[in-house]
């Protein structure tokens, strides 16, 4: 049993009130949770089907229930009771069909149950639409509605389309406009009520005073951050002339001057004076800010520049009152005429929904909700009845509507929320991490409790005091709505976590300096991609640590492609996964593909992609020549009257699916060219595997409907279904992701790619819209295209972007609380001296990115003994990693159930590693191609004709390297044996492990040859064998298992030295 702090305790064991748990990172919530699910359980005698636990993912969902019925089976193990024995028992036998589930689930479940009290149908709560229905529903329900629209031949509406667009056949901007209001109104608890709080917002007013609190407050929240920064630039500006420049008195004259202004702005501001503000302000602009007096001070020129533009922007938009007044009832009837188009859209797209028996994803929360509320309540009192326990896990990312449900169903006192607001980061899901600090700071004494989780278990010490130190000055920032209270402060959980830490580092790269080293035009992102390995190398070397100690985390997906490039190309085993998704798959498209072929042959972009597919291996000439022959008839009937190749296979295939089961149909298709091992890599060999599961879960249900599985899979393709993991927690490897894809995890090393520069939300539309303020529209005066920014515009923009970085605190906090011993965070920075001023309000609207963050942070407090900031000017050592074989397994999951093994890849064996001089960086891909080549030439002497067909077309010093391995006498004569094979897949268990990987070359005859590839420069013979033997040795021992009869001969073969080396290992049949 674990030892439980006091706060934990509070929370496993509190009842009969609703308890709010904030569990910082690092604090063991989930362990907790499960606790307390045990001890309700055991010995609060509440049965599993009394308790609803819900979260976000079916993955967490699973994760809970599989940990639940670890705690329940030990107990029934150590139990000697035996009543207790058969309660337990009991348990268990109802987890798999306990409440415990994604908040999405539960509320289809109680559609499915209580649905003949709305207008669903029986058909439609079983077709959740796929993405192309719902896309076709939508645009049918849209052109309804601008049809209608266009034949009342509307002045509201022609002025609204005239807004949008100067052409009148142009109204792609409002129709787009039209679905992202409904997508909002779609997240409201009420959107009937949204929309009339919308109306009600835009109302025209005597004076700006008048305006809704709301509106006013942010107008204003954005006039004194933009007049925060103005003052903090201009100060620095001042600073400078004190210090640096005391002999330009007339400019250090002007900006005193300029100074002088600010208490004035303030003031006026603070009292809401808008007419005032705007005068002053303008008065102050007639003060120019100084030419620069040193024009090597490049942060002086960057200072001035920022004065104007904040000017300049400001000038803009500072219009008469009148005239802002004026706009607001302009933009009365457009945006009365907005929310009538919207809400016709949402009532006819519903409309075409029930006629075609289907539902999408926003009716699963709409309909569960409507139900709760329907006939007084009459359906959530059955559940309030049914559930002794609610249980919510990572609230801080539950939205209205999810919020509403939870209360509906709740008994008042038997709530039990789990969450951390600084871990909220999906406002792109509508998430609201207002819920839980409304909550938190509402708190009734009597029927709640609030519980910190303030102990971190996860972090060294002085990252935990780092976290601290940097989230308590930048969430606590003035104007911003995030906070990190005394209670958020964590303490280290145990004693060992004082011991062996370091401060936090970060890597300051030089770009410039680095340029003139190395002579080479690289961007920013190749020099830290190839920075963070160089470190990986580094500290894997020095703390002899494994590659999967590491883990780099990135803001943005394009990033991975950076560090997979610069990863491979040092033969760093990675992890990166693909932006898009299991459904976006090759290899998932491919077979997808043929199984629509064969249930409707006659569907021909299906039937085109099947047959061009690895498994029919057409080309697209052939396929050319064939529609050139066939004339009017379609492919399928064609090419099977003409006795085409392969399609006596087809034929066999479509016969299957009349008497056979989908996972043999997809056994078949799997095996069809071999295509399973020859033709996939790791990721999509795991996403077959994972196809084949969702197969036998659904014949479980429906056997032998491959229509319905297809249907089913549509259904489903919506909804951001992740990639098969084709890697366990063991596997040695270095793992890339997004600080998203991160959390919830932790690991030994963390390496943080920072950023300098956050992109700007895009606010270029004409509206805007958002659940608290409404909807916003400029005023446009359609003669001459002049677009003004009404009050309610510049509002929202100032809410909307305050929002957004707020989330990138929160998103920074998760990025930063991951490493358990190491992290180091990694930018470019062309002057160190920009970042010394103190963090401040203005410091964020800069959007200056992490970095500006954590310099303006650290630097201003020198606190060096929680981050130390290197300067990194010279080039490092560039240190390519023995080749490693990926992790690939020929072993199908899809043939059966095998025992389940620990598996290495053969170059997981030890190695011995050579420090390398600095090469290109072309040299892994110069390697990869000559083993494509070498792959696609035939097993026989080449002449010209056949280098000829390669693509792309080789260099000469790639044909030269081709060439010699043509006239190697070892190679000519492997290339006559019986057998030949490239890549030649193995798998064999050696001393207790599964060892699988791939043979460069192998040729089986009354001997084996087996013939190895490199690509290394600058080593001899002597150091090329010792480098690689063990990796020979492993293929050796593999193949002498496989082939015990036959004697085996081993080579490595030098593309650079153009011969071959014995690699003699005393192994033999």
């Amino acid at each position: 049993m674990p030892t439980w702090n006091e706060e934990q305790l509070k929370a496993i064991y509190t009842k009969d009130k609703n308890v709010l748990v904030s569990a910082s990172a690092g604090a063991g919530k989930t362990t907790v949770l499960i606790a307390r699910l045990v001890e309700l359980v055991i010995n609060n005698r509440i049965k599993i089907d009394h308790i609803l636990a819900m979260t976000f993912t079916e993955a967490a969902a699973n994760e809970m229930k599989k940990r639940l019925a670890a705690e329940l089976h030990s107990l029934y193990i150590k139990s000697e009771d035996e009543a207790e024995k058969q309660y337990i028992s009991e348990q268990l036998a109802a987890l798999p069909n306990a409440r415990i589930s994604t908040i999405h689930s539960f509320c289809l479940s109680i559609i499915q149950e209580f649905y003949y009290l709305s207008d669903l149908s029986a058909e439609a709560i079983e077709s959740v639409m796929d993405e192309a229905a719902m896309s076709s529903a939508q645009a049918s329900a849209m052109e309804t509605v601008m049809h209608e629209q266009y034949q009342k031949q509307d002045p509201v509406f022609e002025q609204l389309c005239a807004m949008f667009s100067a052409r009148s056949e142009d109204d792609e901007a409002l129709r787009n406009m039209i679905r992202q209001i409904a997508e909002t109104a779609n997240s409201q608890s009420d959107r009937d009520q949204w929309f009339a709080h919308c109306r009600k917002l835009c109302e025209p007013k005597l004076t700006l005073g008048a305006l809704p609190k709301p509106v006013l407050t942010n107008f204003f929240a954005y006039l004194t951050t933009q007049l925060d920064q103005y003052m903090e630039a201009c100060q620095a500006l001042l600073e400078m002339f004190e210090t640096d420049y005391s002999e330009e008195t007339k400019k250090y004259e002007t900006m005193r001057k300029k100074c002088e202004c600010f208490p004035q702005l303030q003031e006026l501001l603070a009292d809401t004076d808008y007419t005032g503000f705007q005068q002053a302000f303008i008065a102050c602009c007639h003060l120019i800010p100084p030419t620069n007096p040193d024009k090597s001070n490049l942060f002086y020129e960057q200072t001035r520049k920022r004065i104007i533009n904040i000017e300049d922007s400001l000038i803009a938009m500072l219009y008469d009152e009148n005239q802002l007044l004026s706009d607001v009832k302009d933009l009365k009837e457009p945006i009365d005429k907005l929310i009538e188009m919207s809400q016709a859209y949402i009532e006819t797209y519903n409309k075409i929904k029930r006629l075609s028996n289907g539902i999408d994803f926003n009716d699963m929360e709409y309909y569960a909700l409507w139900l709760l509320k329907y006939n007084n309540g009459q359906i959530a009192e059955h559940y309030r009845s049914l559930f002794t326990e609610i249980m919510v896990d990572e609230f801080q990312d539950s939205n209205d509507i999810q919020n509403d449900l939870v209360n509906l169903i709740s008994r008042g006192n038997n709530v039990f929320r789990v969450g951390d607001i600084k871990q909220s980061i999906y406002g792109f899901r509508h998430a609201k991490p207002q819920l839980m600090r409304g909550l938190i700071d509402h708190a009734d004494p009597i029927k709640d409790e609030i519980i910190y989780l303030s102990h971190n278990y996860r972090s060294k010490k002085e990252i935990v005091s780092f976290n601290n130190k940097l989230f308590r000055e930048l969430m606590n920032l003035d104007g911003f709505s995030c906070r990190y209270a005394k209670e958020d402060d964590v303490n280290i959980g145990i004693d060992a976590q004082k011991q062996g830490g370091q401060p936090i580092i970060f890597h300051a790269l030089d770009q410039e300096a680095l340029k003139t080293e190395s002579d080479e035009i690289k961007t920013a992102n190749e020099w830290k991609a190839e920075y963070i390995a160089a470190k990986i190398v580094e500290i894997k070397q020095e703390s002899n640590r494994s590659w999967k100690d590491f883990a780099v985390l990135v803001r943005a997906n394009e990033r991975k492609k950076d560090l997979k490039r610069v990863f491979d190309e040092w033969h760093i085993p990675c992890f990166i996964d693909a932006s898009s998704g299991f459904y976006q798959s090759n290899a998932v498209q491919i077979i997808l593909s043929v199984l629509y072929a064969l249930a409707d042959p006659y569907d021909e972009i299906h039937f085109i992609a099947a047959i061009s597919s690895p498994l029919f291996d057409y080309d697209m000439q052939s396929l050319a020549d064939i529609k050139l022959d066939k004339q009017e008839l379609s492919y399928y009937p064609y090419m099977k009257e003409n006795h085409y190749p392969k399609m006596d296979v087809f034929e066999q295939l479509r016969e299957m699916l009349k008497h056979c089961s989908i996972c043999e149909v997809l056994n078949a298709l799997y095996e069809q060219a071999n295509y399973y091992t020859l033709y996939t890599n790791q990721q999509e060999r795991c996403n077959l595997d994972l196809l084949y599961d969702k197969a036998i879960a659904f014949e479980a249900k429906h056997p032998h409907n491959l229509s319905a599985f297809l249907q089913q899979l549509n259904e489903l393709r919506n909804t951001e279904t992740s990639e098969a993991m084709p890697i366990g927690n063991e596997d040695d490897v270095v793992r890339v992701m997004s600080i998203h894809q991160s959390k919830g995890l932790q690991f030994p090393v963390v390496f943080l790619w920072s950023n300098s520069k956050q992109s700007a939300l895009d606010f270029r539309g004409l509206c805007v819209c958002d659940s608290e303020l409404g909807i916003a529209l400029s005023h446009v005066d359609t003669d001459v295209r002049l677009i003004r920014k009404s009050v309610q515009r510049i509002a929202m923009e100032h809410k909307k972007n305050k929002e957004e970085l707020e989330e990138e605190m929160r998103i920074l906090y998760v990025a930063t609380t991951r490493a358990q011993q190491q992290l180091h965070i990694v930018d470019c920075i062309k002057d160190m001296r920009s970042f010394e001023s103190r963090l401040t309000p203005a410091v964020v609207y800069e959007r200056g990115g992490y970095t500006s963050w954590l310099l303006h942070s650290e630097l201003a407090h020198n606190d060096f003994a929680l981050m130390r900031t290197i300067k990194v000017d010279h080039l490092w050592q560039k240190e390519i990693q023995a080749e490693a074989v990926s992790i690939q397994s020929d072993m199908q999951y899809y043939t059966g159930n095998d025992p389940i093994w620990h598996v290495v890849s053969a170059t997981s064996e030890k190695m011995s590693h050579q420090k390398l001089s600095f090469q290109s960086k072309g040299a892994m891909s110069y390697g990869t191609r000559l083993h494509k080549y070498i792959e696609a030439l035939p097993n026989r002497c080449w002449d010209k004709r056949d280098y000829d067909t390669l693509l792309p077309v080789p260099s000469p010093h790639e044909l030269l390297a081709l060439q010699a391995l043509n006239e190697n006498a070892l190679y000519r004569k492997a290339n006559t044996y019986r057998e030949v094979y490239h890549e030649y897949p193995f798998s064999v268990c050696l001393n207790h492990e599964i060892i699988h990987g791939f043979i460069d070359f192998t040729a089986i005859g009354d001997d084996i040859i087996i013939i190895d590839f490199k690509t290394d420069k600058g080593i001899d013979e002597q150091e090329l064998s010792k480098r690689y033997r063990e990796q020979l040795l492993t293929y050796t021992r593999a193949m002498n298992q496989l082939y015990p009869d036959k004697v085996i001969h081993t080579y490595i073969y030098s593309l650079a030295l153009h011969k071959e080396i014995e690699i003699t290992l005393s192994v033999s049949g």
